[in-house]
């Protein structure tokens, strides 16, 4: 059985309260573009397996079948500058079968330049 990696609720309210900042000052785009679709579905406190992001914008795009190749594509697209946001990653070993689970989310790139700094 794999655990999601647990997010505190003061991590969990400052990084989703940035990406509410970002959408209102219009810094995410809403268009319908495989990318902004993936960064919808994955920016948050929350993290997500390639098979939860599929999921997930299959509820929130009914019919565009966006695969989970092609979410890893959009997700490595994902650059701080231009976008503001950063791609987290971390893996978790299944007990069951021995393998690694990858989790990944899109955090705003202020939160992650200030955690490194804060860690430096």
């Amino acid at each position: 059985m794999v655990i999601k990696p647990h997010v505190p609720n003061a991590e969990r309210v400052g990084i989703n309260n940035d990406i509410r900042s970002m959408r209102l000052a219009g810094r995410l785009s809403d268009a319908n573009s495989q990318l902004n679709r993936v960064i919808s579905a994955a920016s948050g406190a929350d993290w997500r397996t390639l098979r939860d992001l599929e999921k997930l914008l299959s509820q929130m795009f009914p019919g565009e079948g966006d695969t989970q190749t092609a979410i890893s594509a959009r997700l490595r697209e994902i650059n701080p500058v231009r976008h503001g946001l950063v791609k987290q990653v971390r893996t978790v070993r299944n007990e069951d079968s021995g393998k690694r689970v990858w989790f990944y989310r899109l955090v705003p790139a202020i939160e992650y330049f200030t955690d490194k700094v804060c860690e430096a």
